[in-house]
């Protein structure tokens, strides 16, 4: 099987769509992830409290820079997960010929909340929305281990 191309959407993609990406891309090498902000100030770093929460799991963000979503990135990824319900409908609106490959993460792992945001709050919310996020990637990893080589 040929390695699945996932692209993660929040809104500035400093904290819950790089997180989701770090954690994603520490499961395996048949996954390429990417991530993206619905209204990225391009260049931003992650959050303080998001690269200590990811490197508590094992991963890294100390050299994310944020990226606005384009439709070229729409075009390379295989699936869009979105941290939101309304992230995903609007991505549907602005790309209707998208449609079928996007999604929630929640959606995707068999759970339909939205990922919560932690922005301007403490670590233990950064901790909490990890936590959230990682449990959902697990599931999502696990329940397509047969589709693997």
């Amino acid at each position: 099987m040929a390695v699945k191309r996932i692209l993660l959407v929040c809104t500035g993609n400093t904290c819950r769509s790089p997180m989701a990406a770090a954690l994603l891309s520490s499961k395996g090498k048949d996954v390429e992830v990417k991530s993206a902000g619905m209204q990225a100030l391009s260049g931003s770093p992650a959050t303080p409290h998001a690269r200590i929460v990811v490197r508590e799991h094992g991963a890294a963000l100390d050299q994310h820079s944020a990226e606005r979503l384009t439709l070229s990135w729409l075009d390379w990824a295989d699936e869009v997960w979105t941290m939101t319900q309304g992230q995903a409908s609007r991505l549907v609106r602005w790309y209707p010929d998208h449609e079928k490959k996007i999604t929630t993460l929640g959606k995707a792992s068999g759970f339909h909340e939205d990922i919560s945001d932690p922005v301007g709050g403490d670590l233990d919310e950064y901790r909490d929305t990890a936590r959230q996020i990682n449990k959902m990637l697990e599931i999502i990893y696990e329940s397509r281990k047969e589709e693997r080589p």
